[in-house]
């Protein structure tokens, strides 16, 4: 199957198309707004190559603290630090070159980053722009490949992925022969595991995704993986606490566990739209176009739920369904500067009855989210799953 495109909308001016390249925010043509876009992209670059000078801070932090045991102390331990620290100096220099990898493709469009001498990555320079909240991005980011494209995930996906497919495929038996294809969208599509499940299940699947962490690194792993286990990674290398093993730490993830170009054919269809949902979907020439939408771990991520409920309703076609899993763990809750309305389930409900769904069913159904077995601690979330029909 040819490459799986990324439709930028509404963000045009983070420049993917490299004909824009050359473009720089001192270019009069670009507005403000284009200014913030381009920065705020530019800044996800560098963090991608500033992961093993982030991280170094870390190895730095468990040195000098160490130091601080006294020499009884030390010598009672089970675990030596000093072998603790090349460890983990192994796992970041691996990470660190994955990162490498994944955003490589896109270092002409920054001309001012002159990266023409790195040939390694433990040469790459620090870039001071890399922003402490970009750095958590991506650290989720990587434990997000752990969820959707290693084989440790499977039992997670399975909690949340395989009931919405079975759903999905019980409402259209008939998707992998039909000639015209159901349309389906899923927006938060994140890494694309689930939206490279429905394609090549017969259903013509459109991801959705705002962040440009999870964009870029699903471009990698979806269009540039050659082979299974092509690559290794630590996900939880940065995880210091709840460990009862002091090797949970360095727990090895290879992938991608399958690889999408050698499932998909040329009849199956599967892409990416980049951008805010409502941006770029709440617009006349997508009324009544989808089949089917599909919210996991989802509608929680808005500043106002109604307003992803109207949106979903507007662009489903007449009986199409809208199957959601997942909890409200409102995202903007605390944070004061951000607009955020808390509803509880039952308000939802009702709400989406009022506005012309049929809640078909609806079941409480358990998962945890980017959770390694390894780990003492996870949430396990009492996730909300249904399929409402648009009457």
């Amino acid at each position: 199957m040819d490459q799986i495109e990324i439709e930028i909308k509404e963000m045009d001016a983070l420049y993917f198309d490299k004909e824009c390249a050359s473009y720089h925010p001192s270019n009069n043509e670009l507005l403000e707004k284009d200014i913030h876009e381009y920065q705020h992209f530019k800044n996800v670059i560098a963090c991608f190559y500033n992961y093993m000078n982030d991280m170094k801070v870390e190895l730095q932090r468990i040195k000098t603290h160490f130091e601080t045991l006294n020499p009884d102390q030390r010598n009672n331990l089970l675990m030596n630090y000093q072998e603790r620290i090349k460890k983990l100096d192994y796992c970041i220099k691996k990470n660190a070159n994955f990162c490498f990898l994944i955003v490589a493709a896109y270092v002409d469009m920054f001309p001012e980053m002159d990266l023409s001498q790195v040939k390694f990555v433990s040469d790459l320079p620090y870039f001071p722009h890399a922003q402490h909240g970009d750095i958590s991005k991506l650290r989720i980011t990587l434990k997000q490949f752990y969820r959707d494209w290693s084989i440790q995930g499977q039992a997670e996906r399975d909690q949340s992925y395989k009931p919405i497919i079975d759903c999905l495929q019980q409402y259209y038996p008939d998707a992998k022969t039909k000639d015209k294809k159901y349309q389906v969208l899923l927006p938060g599509a994140g890494l694309g595991r689930l939206v490279f499940e429905l394609a090549s299940r017969g259903f013509a699947a459109q991801g959705n995704e705002f962040s440009y962490f999870m964009l870029l690194s699903s471009h990698f792993i979806i269009n540039l993986t050659q082979k299974k286990n092509q690559y290794e990674l630590y996900p939880f290398a940065n995880n210091f606490c709840n460990r009862l093993s002091e090797n949970d730490q360095f727990e090895l993830v290879q992938i991608p566990d399958i690889v999408p170009a050698e499932v998909l054919t040329e009849n199956d269809q599967m892409s990416f739209v980049a951008g805010e949902f409502i941006t770029v979907y709440h617009q006349e020439k997508y009324f009544n176009f989808w089949d089917s939408i599909i919210t996991c771990f989802f509608i929680d991520t808005a500043n106002n739920i109604l307003d992803y409920i109207d949106t979903i309703y507007e662009i489903l076609k007449p009986k199409g369904i809208w199957i959601n899993f997942g909890p409200l763990e409102y995202h903007f809750a605390n944070q004061f500067s951000e607009t955020s309305i808390e509803l509880s389930y039952e308000d939802i409900k009702h709400y989406i009855k009022q506005k012309g769904f049929e809640v078909s069913f609806e079941q409480m159904q358990e998962s945890t989210y980017n959770h390694s077995k390894l780990d003492q601690k996870y949430l396990m979330y009492n996730c909300i799953f249904f399929m409402a029909v648009k009457k």
